[in-house]
């Protein structure tokens, strides 16, 4: 997957770099809601400042294909078609620890992640669409790339300040579908949906 990145938290993009493309798994309505209203109690515990992100955009990232100076009309078609190829089942994801991805510079994210079961859904998700992403972008000759590793979070806000982690009432939801998106750096709306991919009906509540 010569274009296709792992989740980094801490990498910065390029500034002159502003396109971006990217799998995820948007939170639902519910759990928008509840992440949002712990991010105020986060807020105020911690004394935090900075901004926040916005509750339409909140998500879990499953795979960044990077960041390109131009919309990259090739790659998102290339991501299309290997998530179409996708071969997973839905699954509860559960997120219920809170703390701060170290950076250099003072946008720290504020994240809630999870662990265990609570993730192991999400990581099988993660796998299939790597593979299916490794053939896409090979030429439909599998390679050898392996899987790129990612911890499963979703950002709420970036601060100068650092949280520790520490647990937190969980943020969860039934994941039935993956999406592709895209954002302009700068862009205030909703992320602009590339598409959409149902996953396959599962006993997962």
């Amino acid at each position: 997957m010569p274009d296709v990145q792992p989740v980094q938290p801490g990498i910065a993009s390029a500034p002159r770099l502003p396109h971006h493309v990217f799998f995820a798994v948007l939170a639902d309505a519910d759990a928008g809601l509840k992440a949002d209203r712990l991010c105020d109690q986060e807020m105020a515990l911690h004394h935090l400042e900075g901004s926040r992100v916005r509750r339409e955009r909140l998500h879990v990232t499953l795979v960044s294909l990077g960041w390109d100076a131009e919309f990259p009309e090739h790659k998102a078609g290339l991501a299309r078609l290997a998530a179409a190829h996708v071969d997973a089942p839905a699954f509860p994801l559960r997120l219920d620890r809170c703390l701060s991805f170290q950076r250099r510079n003072a946008r720290r994210p504020l994240v809630l992640c999870g662990h265990g079961a609570g993730v192991a859904g999400f990581l099988e998700l993660h796998r299939s669409l790597c593979g299916t992403l490794d053939s896409a972008f090979s030429g439909g000759t599998s390679a050898p790339h392996g899987v790129p590793s990612v911890t499963p979070h979703m950002t709420l806000m970036y601060s100068p300040s650092v949280v520790e982690p520490h647990p937190v009432e969980p943020v969860g939801w039934t994941v039935r579908e993956f999406q592709l998106l895209y954002n302009l750096r700068g862009s205030a709306g909703p992320y602009r949906v590339l598409g959409r991919w149902a996953l396959q009906d599962s006993q997962c509540m």
